[in-house]
């Protein structure tokens, strides 16, 4: 009599629970976790910019459209 190796007894949605895990389409409550967490920080680093982003456009001045021609002024050079 040889022996077929360790027998498995579980319930059908266990198996099915196990399917699900290795196609991927279940997620670990851990790693559910993990991305809610990077979803926050990912909302919070968004929000942080856009009000990074409306400070910078209330405080900066835009470049005068003709900043070529409008050279600022010039002296001669002092000869004695």
């Amino acid at each position: 009599m040889e022996f077929a190796g360790k027998v498995k007894t579980q319930t059908f949605k266990q198996f099915q629970l196990e399917q699900l895990i290795k196609d991927g389409t279940v997620i670990h409550a851990s790693k559910l976790a993990e991305a809610k967490d990077l979803e926050l920080q990912r909302s919070r680093d968004f929000e942080a910019a856009s009000v990074d982003e409306e400070r910078h456009r209330k405080t900066a001045t835009t470049a005068p459209k003709d900043k070529l021609r409008n050279l600022p002024l010039t002296r001669e050079r002092f000869e004695e």
